[in-house]
């Protein structure tokens, strides 16, 4: 059982990566800035959903310190936002039902949004001379909303394709909860 859910959590790491590696240019190609769907944070979500709170802060940790690497801006920024952000809906998952639909693209939305703002916030701490329009927070906002609605439904793919590959959860029913 222990080796299924590596598998799985393997897996979803893959899949993160292959999304941060190729969102740019999959938005340059497709050319809409505005709606695009915050993958990472769905996928901290779903390891929160599935109580692995220790999975859940490796893979923000690690995932931070491999785009702090790739990119470049100061070494660190990226670590400290998606732990920030880990932490922040694992506050979220304890306020409101991780559980349900509503809950899940509240607390995916609110995440994506805190994303955008303590990005500019760190840009701002570390002295970068950034010039920041008022479209960059259109483009948070549509992020937020995009991936907010999508969430749940993104949820349930990975929790039908997490339920073949290391069995169901425990205290998971047909009738006990939306995913």
């Amino acid at each position: 059982m222990k080796r299924r859910r590596l598998i799985l959590y393997i897996l979803l790491w893959m899949v993160a990566l292959f999304f941060v590696l190729m969102k740019g240019s999959i938005m340059n190609y497709i050319g809409i800035h505005f709606f695009d769907i915050d993958l990472v944070i769905i996928i901290i979500t779903y390891l929160l959903f599935m109580d692995a709170e220790t999975g859940a802060g490796i893979f923000a940790l690690s995932l931070g310190l491999l785009i702090d690497v790739y990119s470049g801006g100061p070494l660190g920024l990226f670590t400290l936002l998606y732990l920030m952000l880990f932490l922040s809906i694992h506050i979220g998952s304890g306020l409101l039902d991780i559980r349900s639909a509503k809950g899940q693209a509240i607390i995916i939305l609110l995440a994506v949004l805190l994303k955008g703002g303590l990005l500019i916030s760190f840009l701002h701490i570390f002295s970068l001379e950034i010039h920041i329009s008022y479209s960059v927070f259109w483009a948070f906002a549509g992020s937020g909303v995009c991936s907010g609605l999508m969430g749940p439904l993104i949820l349930r793919v990975f929790h039908c394709v997490g339920t073949l590959i290391a069995g169901p959860i425990e205290g998971d029913s047909e009738n006990g909860i939306w995913i």
